[in-house]
């Protein structure tokens, strides 16, 4: 239990004030990750500059000049709630290994297929004059890219900041010298009355009789 509670107390969290981008080990960005949420640090290596750590289901790499360390446990730690739908003309969604027109196509989503979106970034455009944008999202544990056009997002919720309550304490019993009062067992007790009243009678006896005349 010791090794547990060291490990739990362990953990460090940073709060991401701003979008942060997510590298992998070349260096190559991920996904940008919302604002106000956290990531935990991992106990890999990093470059210089940088923080190895966890984002959900996620491992990766942030700059250490784009975020912040805290020193609690957050209650929401990442943001897991937004939710993709496929919005491609009723047309299936590639879902590609990379933000890029040519990469490798890891599956086809059917025009009914939902699934996390972890945030966006920045890729080929693929269709002319429409942007550049591509969400990061995983569907069935397949994680891959969607191009922004195919799929439709909610905004990312705030994140309400609040802070978990520390462990409860056990409460220890300080030791005492003083000596704990002494209780009347029930068969002494009821000695003790019976002696108090079995004089009653008597008194009233010699309180109330007649005196014999003389």
């Amino acid at each position: 239990m010791a090794t547990i509670c060291s490990v739990i107390t362990a953990l460090t969290f940073f709060i991401m004030p701003a979008q942060t981008t997510l590298y992998d080990s070349t260096a190559s960005p991920i996904v940008e990750l919302p604002a106000g949420y956290f990531v935990l640090q991992n106990s890999d290596d990093a470059p210089d500059g940088f923080i190895s750590v966890i984002y959900d289901d996620l491992t990766g790499y942030v700059k250490a000049d784009s975020v912040q360390q805290v020193d609690y446990t957050p209650v929401t730690k990442y943001e897991k709630t937004v939710m993709f739908d496929c919005d491609n003309d009723g047309q299936p969604v590639n879902l590609r290994k990379e933000p890029k027109r040519s990469a490798e196509v890891l599956t086809v989503l059917s025009p009914d297929s939902v699934g996390h979106c972890y945030g966006s970034i920045e890729g080929d455009a693929l269709i002319a004059d429409a942007g550049k944008l591509w969400y990061y999202v995983n569907v069935n544990g397949t994680r891959g890219y969607c191009y922004y056009a195919h799929i439709k997002v909610p905004p990312t919720p705030p994140n309400i900041i609040e802070k978990e309550p520390p462990p409860d304490e056990p409460t220890v019993t300080e030791p005492t010298d003083e000596t704990p009062p002494q209780t009347m067992s029930r068969i002494t007790a009821i000695i003790f009355i019976v002696a108090l009243c079995i004089p009653v009678p008597f008194i009233m006896f010699y309180l109330f009789r007649k005196p014999k005349d003389e």
